[in-house]
């Protein structure tokens, strides 16, 4: 069961080319006027673990980037347990062999219910917020180990070259709500707009849900990451959250439509 507890349940000049050459058509625009390109093979010297499941390039003032995405759910060992990971790499395209400048590697092991990690494709972006041409990379996820529908934990994760992290870490969308057939209507606390702990612990008295743990669904922990950060990182990392939030809240509740009358052909009793 989720914690909520009140819901359901080497590089030569040649491959320079072929990372033009392999580049999809459709170029996707970031913030700050940051352009990615989508590529579908990466060059020899960079690493995937699992499936690939993107590959973007980009240009800044230290040169060609390369962000690398790949996620994999394992089948499930003699026990019955589940394993699965998540990767992702910066690497900065420059002489022979490409460099990486960070990764990321997170897994859930030997899960006895449903191993699940998964990148939300939409979260990735690239920003300069500071205007200095050094660009920051930002990728979120999901992770879960559940037996039922109910949501999981996100972290959406911004890097600033080597040795700058910072995290919002909280609860998705995903299961939030359900159709309540009795009342012909949604069912679940509404996504929230303030991360803050007051804010939230005022939703839950408004909605008077009983042992509802913080973070609620659709809201991050707390912003300690950013206290020494530029406050540029932070008002983006609001923003985007509450944006994929919105996403998937939307995304979501249009599953939980309420059930089609059966037809007259349906109806017909053996």
């Amino acid at each position: 069961m989720n914690s909520v507890q009140f819901l359901r349940g080497q590089l030569r000049p040649v491959l320079m080319g072929l990372l033009m050459s392999v580049a999809c058509v459709t170029t996707v625009q970031a913030d700050e006027g940051v352009a990615l390109t989508s590529i579908d093979q990466v060059p020899d010297g960079v690493e995937v673990r699992g499936k690939q499941i993107a590959a973007y390039t980009w240009d800044d003032r230290q040169g060609k980037n390369l962000l690398v995405l790949g996620e994999q759910v394992n089948e499930r060992d003699d026990d019955g347990t589940q394993s699965a990971f998540v990767y992702a790499a910066q690497y900065l395209i420059d002489g022979n062999r490409p460099k990486r400048v960070w990764m990321l590697y997170d897994d859930v092991q030997h899960c006895e219910f449903d191993a699940a990690l998964r990148f939300d494709l939409s979260a990735t972006k690239v920003t300069d917020l500071t205007g200095d041409g050094i660009t920051q990379a930002t990728v979120g996820y999901s992770r879960t180990c559940t037996s039922d529908v109910s949501p999981n934990e996100f972290k959406l994760i911004m890097h600033v070259g080597k040795s700058q992290k910072f995290r919002l870490r909280g609860v998705d969308r995903y299961g939030a709500s359900w159709w309540d057939e009795e009342a012909g209507a949604l069912r679940g606390m509404p996504l929230p707009k303030d991360c803050s702990v007051a804010a939230q612990q005022a939703l839950v008295s408004q909605y008077k849900e009983q042992g509802t743990e913080l973070p609620l669904p659709g809201c991050y922990g707390d912003e300690k990451d950013f206290a020494k950060a530029p406050d540029a990182y932070l008002a983006f990392m609001r923003q985007h959250w509450f944006a994929l939030m919105q996403k998937q809240d939307t995304e979501w509740s249009q599953t939980q439509t309420q059930p089609q009358a059966p037809t007259e052909e349906d109806d017909v009793t053996p």
